[in-house]
């Protein structure tokens, strides 16, 4: 319920005093039977009631992004809805991208086990790497599947794993109560234009739904189709002095000069999903639920353009580095089954998914032959395949001033890769094994939190987190050569401590100290890199990394103050997070033939990264006139690295892909109820790109990391059984890079029609 406007308290007017917005309470889900607990309601979010945490398991910063938020946006991918949140980023490079990474506050972008992702409390983060292929699998849902999401900032919570030392996203979806059905189709499209790239790029989805109410739950089934066409992904150089050179584009914004001689080929991607989701009521307090998620993608780079012409005018590829073609194929599925009621005065919840690789292979052929310019026909065939299996057990209850909850927890992680080479990259089979590489890991956790009202104001939060963590089964092959390694074990304890304090019924202080441990994935023990000296350069260097890497451990620090005046909400909140032994890829000088030191890059511990950061998150309905809406934050960030025994001159460093500043802001009006109008705005600062910060590390070009305004614009109407969505994303073109582009101006429209009855 929203809470009754009263003057600030002196504290927090102090520490906010010409600030004009405030914050929501907590919520109380009316549908929830457990007891009230006998201490203050905590704010935990910056936005209004139906923006707040709906079950309140986190003493830090926390908010959710409710259906109105999400209708402002142009959704095309899952991702898309938790586009505009505070302190995060999707490194989402075209429409239908399978590695958008989820960074938040201070993570790199690679950085992808410190953020852990759930949907209905199956596990959808992949924690067998860290790379820009790990992404979360955003495919499981449709953009339509999704009620709210909600995001938990850093590792306050004893609940979450060591995986959420970035923070939590939970998408949630709407339980299944009616019989209805939904059509719905959209397409899109962009123009794109850079250097010598034109463009012009469509796409389209159609998706089916229909829910069955069955009793006191229901079942539903989708179907979505899915095809784009993404702008090339990367621009290919020629070397001075090669026949054609001199008809290269000169692009000098690094500081030295890139000869732009053609782009990779237009990003051809499909995918089909097939989706079951179901809830039940059992009777007795006990309600069932489930998820099952089919994909299937396929993806496409045949046609790379060359901007250069030989004798004849013909496109070449002579003297031009790493032009290739390729394909791709996957079958994922995913299984999740959660049941949760009541035992006695205990509620418990239980959660328990799969995810397994069906079949994930891709195709590539070798790169154009630099003197001829033609694809060879022979290539590489690399088949992946992976596998988790995470099982969540939580029971609460309160007893007195406590509301005490117990957990356990379990996820199994597998994977290995395998590549070989093929006499025709197209259809052949693979031959003898070129490389190969995979493992296992185990982590077990256990924890206890305790959130006790000390006085109807004031309440502490303690917590305990214990995990057991296991890797085994490493190797790495090379041909003929194999490097089996030995199993490891690891164990670490986390403890979490906060404390909240109701200034008054709109006004609220919190403070948090959380310790985490993050152990490394698969990828990162057991990622080869290659030998860069001597008569075996670009081979498996079966030495080149750690497998005894040590875990992250970090040190999380929040203070958070909330207000609310009317129908404005406020977040100040500033935090200082350490982490030692950070893990990330590096260049160090290694002994080379005759101990004679060269440049290796490969995966290591970094000593310390220390982050300083404010985040600050405004919402507001209703302002000026009736139906205007208004949902802003701006975060600030200082990463910088402490300390790095095995490069020292790091030290003091920004850490990379981490902008300064990142602001969002999402303007609606409600014109009518069958009428709305939206428009938003998302900027980051230009981040460094490498971890030495040099002079071409900072540039608004092709290999750079940029900064970007994008101002995105939507409008949506209702009529009868029809919803019409029509929209622009990146209104003024804005051209912004990632290493890779970002999509140009993107305009979508989107019709669906819904029939059903209660």
């Amino acid at each position: 319920m929203l809470l009754p406007t009263r003057p600030c308290g002196p504290l927090l007017a102090a520490v906010l005093p010409c600030l004009a917005s405030p914050l929501a309470a907590q919520s109380t889900d009316p549908g929830n039977s457990e007891p009230e607990p006998a201490g203050p309601t905590i704010v935990v979010t910056g936005a209004l009631e139906s923006r707040s945490l709906q079950s309140l398991d986190t003493p830090g910063l926390g908010l959710a992004v409710d259906a109105d938020q999400i209708a402002a946006v142009n959704a095309i991918n899952t991702e898309d809805v938790i586009r505009y949140a505070p302190g995060l980023v999707v490194r989402k490079r075209y429409i239908g991208d399978a590695n958008a990474t989820l960074s938040l506050r201070n993570m790199h972008t690679t950085q992808t086990p410190r953020a852990l992702v759930s949907v209905d409390g199956f596990v959808i983060a992949n924690f067998l790497g860290a790379s820009f292929d790990t992404a979360p699998k955003w495919g499981v849902l449709a953009p339509g599947d999704i009620a709210r999401a909600e995001i938990v900032y850093g590792p306050s919570s004893a609940r979450y794993s060591g995986h959420a030392l970035g923070g939590v996203l939970r998408l949630e979806t709407e339980p299944v109560s009616r019989t209805a059905v939904s059509l719905g189709a959209q397409s899109f499209f962009q123009s794109y234009r850079y250097y010598e790239t034109d463009e012009d790029l469509f796409g389209y989805a159609l998706d089916a739904r229909a829910d069955l109410a069955l009793g006191s739950g229901g079942i539903s089934f989708a179907w979505r189709h899915f095809e784009n066409e993404g702008q090339p992904q990367q621009w290919r150089t020629v070397a001075p002095g090669t026949p054609y050179a001199a008809q290269a584009t000169i692009d000098d914004a690094l500081g030295f000069p890139l000869r732009i001689a053609a782009q990779d080929s237009v990003v051809d991607a499909r995918e089909d999903q097939f989706r079951l989701r179901a809830n039940q009521e059992l009777g007795g307090d006990w309600e069932l639920r489930a998820l099952a998620a089919l994909l299937l993608d396929r993806d496409g780079t045949s046609e790379p353009k060359s901007f250069l012409t030989d004798g004849d005018g013909q496109p070449t590829f002579v003297g031009i580095a790493g032009v290739t073609l390729g394909r791709s194929r996957s079958a994922e599925l995913l299984a999740g089954l959660g049941l949760k009621g009541h035992l006695g005065d205990w509620s418990l919840d239980l959660a328990v998914s799969r995810f397994e690789t069906l079949d994930d292979r891709s195709r590539q052929s070798d790169p154009a032959d630099l003197a001829t310019g033609l694809i060879p026909q022979g290539g590489i065939v690399t088949d992946e395949n992976a596998r988790w299996t995470t099982i969540e057990l939580t029971v609460e209850r309160a007893i007195g001033p406590h509301r005490l909850a117990l957990g356990a927890s379990y996820a199994g992680y597998a994977g290995r890769s395998r590549t070989a080479p093929v006499s025709d990259w197209r259809t052949a089979a693979p031959g003898p094994v070129r490389n190969a590489s995979g493992g296992k890991s185990e982590l077990i956790g256990l924890f206890v939190e305790d959130a006790i009202s000390l006085t109807p104001a004031l309440e502490a939060t303690l917590g305990l987190r214990y995990e057991r963590w296991r890797a085994a089964d490493g190797f790495l092959q090379n041909a003929g050569a194999r490097v089996d390694y030995r199993g490891r074990t690891d164990a670490a304890w986390s403890p979490k401590v906060a404390l909240a304090w109701r200034v008054s019924d709109t006004s609220e202080l919190s403070a948090s100290l959380a310790w985490a441990t993050r152990f490394p994935t698969i990828g990162e023990l057991y990622q080869a890199s290659l030998i860069a000296y001597g008569p075996n350069v670009g081979e498996i260097d079966l030495g080149g990394f750690d497998p005894d890497l040590a875990p992250e451990r970090g040190f999380d620090m929040q203070v958070t103050a909330r207000q609310r005046l009317g129908t404005i909400d406020l977040t100040l909140s500033g935090y200082r997070q350490n982490v030692r032994d950070t893990l990330f890829g590096q260049t160090i000088l290694v002994a080379g033939p005759g101990e004679v030191p060269v440049s290796q890059s490969l995966i290591t511990n970094i000593g310390a990264v220390e982050t300083w950061g404010v985040d600050f998150i405004v919402a507001a309905e209703d302002v000026v006139i009736e139906g205007l809406s208004f949902d802003g934050n701006i975060s600030w960030i200082d990463a910088r690295i402490e300390g790095n025994p095995l490069n020292p001159a790091l030290e003091g460093n920004r850490f990379p892909r981490v902008p300064e500043w990142r602001a969002n802001a999402s303007l609606r009006y409600a014109v009518s109820d069958a009428f709305e109008l939206a428009a938003s705005v998302r900027h980051q600062s230009t981040p460094e790109r490498n971890l030495e910060n040099s002079a071409s590390s900072r540039c608004d070009t092709f290999f750079c990391v940029s900064s970007f305004a994008f101002v995105d614009l939507k409008a949506s109407v209702d009529f009868g059984p029809f919803a019409l969505d029509l929209g622009v994303d990146n209104l003024l073109g804005e051209r912004a890079f990632v290493f890779h582009p970002y999509p140009g101006r993107t305009f979508v429209a989107g019709l669906r029609w819904t029939g059903g009855r209660p």
